[in-house]
């Protein structure tokens, strides 16, 4: 018998395993486990299983009598050849089962069995083998499970990508691109410039090895902010892969293409369906888009093919690598069902914003839910828009007005321009209105005034045109912001109490409440304080009434910001607790970065310069994030702190406020809540004497904006019972309203601590 102590067998490698700790770890253990004898690797092709399976040969091999033996199945057309492959390995031809099992009873072997995945009516035969030899320990790279007894899995996944605050340096996808540009040119160097560009090309390519090796290798041609722009069809070109590895690793496209040829015919109709999806896929919409009974079957073997992947969130969704992705809409583009396919996936995503539209402004569940479908919305978009298919184009604007409201960007700006524009349009007036009102609101919010007010007065027309009152009120109001916002004051007051008088004569709250908002900002640009904490004071009491966080979550900003402003520093500093709460819970973008700022504020007063300056860099990272300027009723305060603080500290500003550039929300929650709680004057335990325990329940949740419903549901008694407790805490605390109440809550300290409401709790 030869023996193959060690490692001398096998393959060389290539270069440093990168990003694979944890999993050599685990896989070590595996392996270590005498009850365990079959383990595979899992996962999608070049996701770099077999790189892994060779550093545990060498890792593991000495530690085997027989050392560590490779057998290379890519070349085997047949599973018949499977035993035979390994028998030459061993260096014993011609045995056969039996003959290996007695060849094996008596030492230790870590076999290696590379690219199963062609062969997997083989497994039943390998997995004999390795329950009739006890000391047999087989290590398989494929890209599906073998399914057999005994069969321990462990799944391989791309390498991590840099997070939206991590230096890019330390992410294992730029380590390995580097480590390859480097094999190119020795002295690449990851500079600011290259390093951007770097870690969008790993963002583009998942993090795939094979896909980043094969990238890198592209820098013979140009640098990496050039092949930045050639991966907008990644499959076109990363080719080129060793002339000595496997034929289907030559080629991201041969990569993928080899997975999909092993298909059944079922399961490639649904792979190819599934390049219509952008960002992610659900079972309803596989099913409702392919029109198959058979979607989730499908669905399930190609995730067995490590084509799809489950990803989190609360409803189970499929994501594919955008390589993987790219392949599938190709062969989708060759199919002659491929029109059907892409107009099912629009209507799909037309009538999950349709359906969402009642909820979507104040239910931020529901807005979760679309901004997950986000790009398939987009998608959807854009194919009716390029097919002219107007009327369906326009409700499917109108469905998204409430979702992109909140998160204006370009992007959605650009959208609206285009949809208004489409031939037939005129058509369709009432849609069109409100496209139009849409494309104002943008317009307005993006500082493009002039465009604004031309939308908005279109707008306008069509709707005297159909006479239609509410929707003149809301051009009236917008066109009043828009003026407004361009320094016209005495122009946007007589807008603005038209809009007002209009709401008030149909009893219309959520509307009152927006003008209330958009005159209290309007006066902070005339310069007038005072009226604006007048308005917000308003848009408070509507919020509450409304049940409207995300009203109650802007009128307490900016009434914190109103009492700053004048002086009021212990209201401003009561109030500002409040606003970061909401701040937490409400995902709107320009209440964050607006928020932030003001605490930077309030940390540049308390001495706190560093925080003052990450505040000031984080809310300027997001800001930019929307591609919105800011408001001309903040503009000046923020550019003038920024200077006070750049000329009193110079460059450790400028390294701090750029430390605040990268971190996230939660990475600057406690410092912000510690200055917070510097900032609060001492709660009153005697203040709350008069109060129950469960009024002082009730009170917590009540000023955090919850309304009556809610609180009931969370607390488990009736809403009559929570009318009640606050008739009772009115009249104990002689407090005339609810918005009083709250206050004094506050002002108690009670709001930090006792129950916290969350959504759906």
């Amino acid at each position: 018998m030869t023996t193959h102590k060690g490692t001398g067998g096998l393959p060389a490698r290539p270069n440093t395993l990168v990003g694979r700790d944890e999993a050599l770890q685990v896989a070590c253990r595996l392996l270590g486990d005498r009850r365990i004898r079959l383990l595979t690797l899992r996962g999608p092709g070049g996701v770099g299983k077999t790189r892994l399976a060779l550093d545990l040969a060498y890792r593991l091999g000495p530690t085997f009598d027989l050392g560590a033996a490779w057998v290379k199945l890519a070349d085997l057309r047949s599973p018949a050849e499977v035993l035979p492959a390994i028998a030459r390995a061993l260096r014993v031809p011609g045995l056969d089962q039996a003959g290996l099992v007695e060849h094996l009873q008596l030492r230790s072997l870590l076999l290696v069995l590379d690219n199963f995945e062609h062969l997997t009516p083989a497994a039943a035969e390998v997995a004999a083998l390795a329950a009739d030899a006890p000391r047999l320990r087989l290590l398989v790279t494929s890209r599906t499970a073998l399914h057999v007894r005994g069969e321990h899995e462990l799944p391989l996944r791309p390498l991590a990508l840099p997070g939206p605050s991590a230096d890019g340096r330390t992410s294992p996808a730029v380590q390995l691109f580097v480590e390859c540009a480097r094999r190119v040119d020795p002295a690449f160097e990851l500079t600011p410039a290259a390093e951007r560009a770097v870690v969008r090309i790993c963002e583009l390519l998942d993090g795939l090895p094979l896909a980043l090796e094969l990238a890198a290798a592209r820098l013979r041609a140009v640098s990496p902010e050039g092949l930045l722009a050639w991966l907008s069809s990644p499959l076109e070109v990363l080719s080129g892969g060793p002339r000595d590895g496997p034929h289907h690793g030559h080629s991201l496209r041969s990569t993928v293409g080899w997975s999909v040829d092993l298909l059944t015919p079922e399961e490639r109709e649904v792979f190819a369906a599934c390049g219509v999806f952008v960002g992610g896929l659900t079972l309803p919409a596989l099913e409702t888009v392919t029109g198959s009974a058979q979607a989730r079957a499908a669905l399930i073997g190609l995730a067995e093919h490590s084509l799809v992947h489950p990803a989190g969130g609360a409803e189970p969704r499929w994501t594919m690598l955008e390589p993987v992705r790219e392949f599938a809409a190709e062969v989708l583009g060759g199919r002659s069902d491929a029109e059907k396919i892409r107009e099912r996936h629009a209507r799909y995503y037309l009538t999950l914003a349709e359906q969402a539209q009642p909820r979507v402004q104040e239910d931020e569940e529901e807005r979760a839910r679309l901004r997950a479908d986000d790009a398939n919305l987009t998608a959807a978009l854009a194919w009716l828009v390029q097919t002219e298919r107007t009327p369906l184009a326009l409700r499917l604007m109108q469905a998204l007005e409430g979702v992109w409201e909140h998160d204006v960007t370009p992007k959605h700006h650009e959208w609206l321009r285009r949809v208004v524009a489409l031939p037939g349009a005129e058509r369709e007036p009432a849609l069109l209105a409100e496209a139009l009102l849409a494309l104002g609101v943008t317009s307005r919010n993006l500082q493009r005034l002039d465009q604004a007010l031309d939308a908005l007065q279109a707008a306008g027309a069509l709707y005297r045109q159909l006479g239609d009152a509410a929707g003149e009120a809301d051009v009236l109001l917008l066109l009043a912001s828009a003026y407004s916002s361009r320094g016209e004051h005495e122009r946007a007051l007589p807008l603005f109490r038209r809009a007002q008088a209009s709401y008030e004569a149909r009893n219309d709250l959520r509307r009152m409440n927006d003008v209330a908002n958009n005159l209290g900002v309007a006066y902070l640009r005339a310069g007038q304080p005072w009226d604006a904490q007048r308005c917000f004071a308003r848009t408070e009491e509507l919020s509450v009434a409304l049940g409207s966080e995300q009203g109650l979550a802007f009128a307490r900003a900016l009434l914190s910001w109103s009492a700053y402003l004048l002086g009021q520093l212990d209201t401003a500093r009561a109030l500002a607790p409040l606003a970061w709460q909401h701040l937490r819970r409400v995902p709107n973008l320009l209440l964050r970065y607006t928020v932030l700022y003001h605490m930077a504020f309030h940390a540049r007063d308390a001495g706190q310069v560093r925080l003052a300056a990450r505040l000031i860099g984080c809310s300027e990272t997001m800001r930019a994030g929307t591609g919105e300027p800011w408001d001309s009723c903040f503009r000046a305060h923020a550019a003038g702190l920024d200077a006070e603080l750049r000329a009193a500290w110079g460059a450790p500003y400028l390294e701090w406020r750029a430390e605040g550039c990268a971190l996230s929300l939660d990475e600057l929650a406690p410092d912000v809540e510690a200055l917070l709680d510097h900032l609060a004057a001492p709660a009153s335990p005697a203040g709350l004497a008069p109060l129950t325990a469960r009024e002082r329940d009730v009170l917590r949740l009540l000023a955090q904006g919850i309304p009556d419903k809610k609180i009931a549901l969370h607390l488990q008694i009736s809403a009559t019972t929570v009318s009640k407790h606050v008739s009772s805490m009115l009249a104990k605390l002689e407090v005339h309203n609810r918005v009083e109440l709250a206050r004094w809550a506050l002002g108690q300290g009670l709001v930090e601590g006792g129950e916290d409401f969350r959504p759906g709790s």
